[in-house]
Order: structure tokens, then sequence, then C-alpha cells
């Protein structure tokens, strides 16, 4: 048994609206997710964060570093050269 509805052209289209409507708001929560963690980091000043090695110790030979440009736990961008107090030298690394 079929069931027709008339659809009226004004109830479809508010339809729509609302719909478009909550994909924006799913994209832009999405959108604040990922940046809260960047939020929760260590601010550079305060990992005494410098863009230039310690001795051998750099930023991309850490265990916290994440190509390019991103730290696990030091607000970036930080320099794949750079070094903190908190660096922890990867298993063989040189």
């Amino acid at each position: 048994m079929i069931v027709r509805r008339n659809v009226s052209r004004r109830s479809l289209l508010e339809g729509f609206a609302i719909a478009a409507s909550a994909s924006a708001g799913i994209a832009l929560s999405t959108r604040a997710e990922a940046d809260a963690p960047e939020a929760q980091k260590i601010a550079q000043a305060d990992a005494k964060y410098q863009p230039t090695p310690n001795g051998q110790q750099r930023c991309e030979i850490c265990l916290q570093f994440e190509p390019p440009d991103h730290c696990k736990i030091v607000r970036s961008p930080i320099s794949a050269n750079g070094w903190c107090q908190y660096f922890a030298a990867r298993e063989n690394a040189h």
C-alpha cells in the first residue's frame, strides 16, 4: 500500500534549511574539539622552548615531536631543530 502525502514547497525548504544548519553546527563543533588539545598544551615559554638545539638535543629526535612542526606537549609551531626542557631522545636517536 502506497501512501502519498502532499508536501508543500515551504516545508521542503524548511527541512533543507534545518538539515543544513545542523550540518554546519556539527562541523563547527568538530573544529573546536580539534583545537582543544593544542590549547591544553604547555606554553613555549613555560617549557623553556628555544628554536635552536641544545648540543645534540633537538626536537626532531625527541619522543614528543610530531613532524613537521608539532609537539605532543608543547604548543605549536615548533622547529625540528628546537629544544625544550621536556626533551626525551627516541631510542637509537642520533
